[in-house]
């Protein structure tokens, strides 16, 4: 079992390992691959931003201004001079051109590269270049962020003497020559940005790692949960073979001393042993009888039977069963605050006797228990409290089990199914009450019950 358990525990750990490991790869892949085309968006619009700047600040031709644009080409061509002038001695090679405009119209589409081509030659020259209005091309670039649904504060710088654009910088060339200036673009708040852009696969990430965690733990929970089950399971055979094997054997003597051995013979020792195996056999109907009211006080078929109870009177008839001259000393109190009180007898019976038994079973000859009766504005609450020997804290959780006992090795000295405090709590639950407990080590234990009037 051990060995199956560790197995387990390592094939969760390397499955939780695993998917911490993916879903974190995966959020930091798609923070990076976000941060790449934020870059990327921002660095094709400070480009777009700079021809639109410089389109708007260079006188463009009259050609590109009408309702069909075109471009015009000047074409020179040789003249046909031969019916006008008169070739003179010498001037053979003399020849005469003339210029023929030729124009070429343009598609909307290309128009707007066009312009920018004609812009950037115009600012090649070093004057234009060098003249750059920055406040005007931070507005058309904050503009073009704006288009984009980008609202992040930035500052423009201009470079010069820069060969090539660093890696991770937003900047751009104003134009094409080899001496072009570059203008850098500083953007704050970019990594806010793309967290807020990738909030919801980060997550939907977050999400699957809780639920995947939360899974592992319950499949955890389970596994302890069956091994406590088995446990408790070997536990209440070991302890029922124990409890059926004694009254067994005595039985079984008894038996034989009345039909082997003439003892039947013998009125005396005939009724003694009569009387003997008459209590065991009582003993064993109670057990029996109780383990079937669990299952019937659980499933519904035994009903409560509600009527008015004299609450002390009920109490110092339980008490009497378990008192004797040289036994422990059982202590009532707090007897006025209360007495007719609606509720089953026989169940609060039950349990006042399944409390008394169980603390003495545990208890020595100086065990003195003691039983408060007190009543509430909402309800009623009784408590009893003994000076036993105590219940270890990390096997409180699990005292009211059915079947559970508090280990003891393969120790058997107090007789028992593990079944009292099981039955106590599901007839306190049948009256809607609630039970707690409390104890310390070598101090003693308290149960606790509220009941509310019914």
């Amino acid at each position: 079992m051990k060995k199956r358990l560790t197995f387990l525990l390592l094939i969760a750990a390397l499955t939780a390992g695993g998917i911490l490991l993916f879903q974190g790869y995966w959020v930091y892949n798609t923070y990076q691959t976000g941060e790449s085309n934020l870059n990327k968006l921002l660095q094709d619009a400070l480009q777009k931003s700079i021809e639109n700047y410089q389109v708007g600040r260079s006188e463009l031709p009259a050609t590109l201004k009408s309702g069909a644009p075109y471009i015009a080409m000047l074409e020179s061509i040789p003249a046909d001079t031969g019916t006008h002038l008169k070739v003179h001695q010498g001037d053979q090679n003399d020849q005469r051109y003339m210029a023929k405009v030729q124009a070429i119209p343009l598609k909307l589409s290309s128009l707007d590269r066009v312009k920018v081509m004609l812009a950037e030659t115009q600012f090649m020259s070093a004057a234009l270049m060098n003249s750059m209005d920055l406040k005007e091309l931070t507005r058309v670039f904050k503009a073009e962020l704006h288009r984009r649904n980008i609202d992040l504060p930035f500052v423009l710088v201009l470079l010069k003497n820069q060969q090539t654009i660093p890696p991770g910088k937003i900047a751009a060339f104003i134009n094409f020559s080899n001496n072009s200036p570059m203008v850098e673009a500083l953007i704050g708040h970019t990594n806010e940005l793309v967290l807020k852009q990738n909030i919801i696969p980060a997550m939907i990430s977050l999400i699957l790692i809780l639920f995947s965690a939360g899974s592992l733990c319950y499949m955890w929970i389970i596994i302890r949960r069956q091994m406590q089950l088995d446990h408790i399971k070997n536990d209440f055979i070991s302890n029922m073979t124990h409890e059926l094997r004694t009254p067994i054997s005595i039985l079984k003597s008894t038996h034989e001393a009345l039909y082997r051995y003439g003892d039947i013979h013998e009125p005396e020792k005939a009724e003694r042993y009569l009387k003997i195996n008459t209590e065991i056999l009582v003993k064993l109907e109670h057990n029996v009888d109780r383990i079937l009211d669990i299952a019937r006080y659980e499933s519904g078929d035994k009903p409560v039977s509600p009527e008015t109870v004299d609450l002390p009177e009920l109490l110092r008839v339980v008490i009497e069963r378990f008192r004797s001259d040289d036994g422990p000393t059982i202590d009532l109190f707090r007897l006025s605050a209360i007495r007719n009180v609606v509720t089953d007898s026989h169940i609060i019976d039950t349990i006042l006797s399944n409390l008394l038994d169980n603390a003495l079973k545990y208890g020595d000859d100086k065990m003195k228990v003691t039983i408060r009766l007190t009543s509430s504005e909402v309800g009623w609450e009784l408590e009893v409290t003994d000076n036993g020997p105590g219940i270890e804290p990390q096997y409180l959780p699990f005292i009211f089990d059915k079947f559970y006992r508090v280990p003891s090795g393969n120790l058997h000295e107090v007789k028992g199914y593990g079944i009292g405090l099981s039955y106590v709590k599901q007839l306190v639950s049948n009256l809607n009450g609630v039970i707690s407990v409390k104890s310390k080590l070598k101090t003693g234990t308290t149960f606790t019950i509220h009941f509310p009037f019914l």
